[in-house]
């Protein structure tokens, strides 16, 4: 009889698991590390116009948008959602894929360095935009809570309402883009480990012209980024690798300690005291070489001024990097003064400085360097500098004037460059890996059909039933 017994309670707990074989539930622990792959969205949705002119005409309204909020004090709060949605989809380039959930189900994320709290679109959705992926349906998850209004992460939010006990948010904006959800917890599925309570905006009503991603995945400064939800579990720490948008090769995303290799070249985090906290990452930032020769550029103009105007951002959603007119100016007059026995040709959208080229491989073209404060210097390759205009024979400088003071290193200057962020410590590394190799830990998340509530490994289920089997009838 203590036999059958004992063998009852294994079989029970085994029934009220919910825990997948596999997978590590991590609330306490940290995150070592987890490394997945970063899609460039052409590489999923394939109706995306990738065209470099198509790119530059959304990337001027990010810059501009950018430029606006940074230069009219009208800075995003750390815990800010309140973004331009049909904006922030439309110029973002990198996503990743991962699980929201218990059971997990797929979800392709957008990531930006630019934006804090995630959010998803949910079902029911009254009036959602087609996506790639299943809408998550957050009754078929055992883990998915709504945020309480009382809650001190309600009262933490922006732009959040309470309606019928919900923390509820409803943003519009001038292109007739319209967003309304609630506020709530959910697993997240990284790779093997699960983390539970990740602060979701759950969208109900996703009105707009967006490509068909799920949503966005915060990567900001900000204490509500998906980063900075984790930051006990990570320290704080994430690199990524961005690929080339028609490379063969992918990019990755890695978060937790072991993101930190070294051989890095580590440059300052600059803090923008006018900012509450900024959203942005700000990097010290010193001056540009062309060839052997720094460009004679004064270092105040990438400086913060009194204000909390200026300074350098790395941002991932811009693609184009850009320099206040007087500094794009002199950089663009030293790097022609070294080209020029190219052919030029016309510019493209805010691209002014292009040429005739057959191909960039093999071509003696000058070096471009950033030079970091404190005496970091990161040396650029031929394609993060010049770009091709869509198969042509034009290739195009990479970089453009700023509408104003703020400066903005764009996803072309970072691409098959490891750049690894360190809130924690307050710096910003590059190097030394590229992207040949991005190994993710993990290959797909399989989509579950969300009506399961229990997850049960059978095989092990099947042999305690067998010895149940023998205990009470053999």
């Amino acid at each position: 009889m203590t036999e059958i017994l004992l063998a009852l309670v294994i079989v029970a707990g085994l029934i009220s698991s919910t825990q997948p074989l596999g997978l590590n539930n991590t609330p306490d622990s940290l995150i070592q590390s987890e490394k997945f792959e970063l899609f460039h969205v052409s590489q999923i949705e394939h109706t995306y116009n990738k065209s470099l002119h198509a790119r530059l005409v959304r990337d001027k309204r990010r810059v501009d948008s950018l430029t606006q909020i940074l230069t009219n004090g009208q800075n995003m709060t750390s815990l800010n959602i309140n973004v331009e949605l049909d904006l922030m989809l439309n110029t973002l380039e990198y996503a990743v894929r991962l699980g929201v959930g218990s059971p997990p189900i797929d979800q392709y994320m957008l990531i930006d360095t630019g934006s804090n709290v995630p959010w998803i679109q949910c079902q029911p959705c009254a009036k959602c935009y087609h996506q790639v992926s299943p809408i998550y349906d957050p009754k078929y998850s055992n883990t998915y809570r709504e945020v309480p209004c009382e809650s001190t992460k309600c009262l933490l939010l922006d732009d959040h309402t309470c309606i019928e006990h919900q923390c509820r948010y409803t943003l519009s904006y001038g292109d007739k883009s319209l967003v309304k959800g609630v506020f709530a917890l959910e697993t997240f599925t990284l790779g093997n480990t699960k983390i539970p309570n990740i602060v979701f905006g759950c969208g109900h009503e996703n009105r707009g012209t967006f490509i068909n991603f799920t949503g966005i995945l915060g990567l900001g400064r900000g204490d509500m980024s998906f980063i900075g939800q984790l930051v006990e579990k990570t320290t704080g720490i994430f690199s990524f690798c961005l690929a080339d948008p028609g490379a063969a090769t992918r990019g990755w995303l890695q978060i937790g300690g072991e993101a930190i290799l070294s051989g890095a070249a580590w440059a300052p985090m600059i803090h923008n005291p006018e900012a509450n906290p900024s959203v942005f990452y700000y990097i010290g930032f010193s001056g540009i070489s062309v060839g052997h020769n720094k460009v004679p550029i004064p270092e105040q103009v990438f400086q913060l001024n009194r204000k909390g105007e200026g300074g350098v951002i790395v941002d991932t959603g811009t693609v184009v990097t850009t320099f206040p007119r007087v500094a794009y100016n002199a950089f663009r007059d030293a790097f022609l003064a070294q080209m020029e026995h190219f052919p030029r040709t016309h510019g493209v959208a805010q691209l002014d400085t292009c040429f005739k080229l057959t191909s960039i491989e093999g071509l003696s073209l000058p070096n471009v360097s950033f030079h970091f404060t404190g005496g970091v210097t990161l040396a650029l390759t031929i394609r993060n500098i010049l770009v091709q205009l869509d198969r042509s024979t034009v290739f195009c400088l990479a970089f453009a004037p700023a509408p104003g003071d703020l400066s903005i290193i764009g996803n072309i200057a970072l691409q098959r460059i490891q750049v690894t962020i360190d809130s924690r410590s307050g710096r910003i590394g590059f190097g030394p890996k590229t992207c040949a190799s991005p190994q993710p830990s993990w290959n797909r998340i399989r989509n579950e059909s969300g009506r399961s509530k229990n997850n049960i490994n059978v095989s092990l289920l099947g042999a305690v039933l067998i010895s149940l089997y023998y205990l009470l009838f053999v």
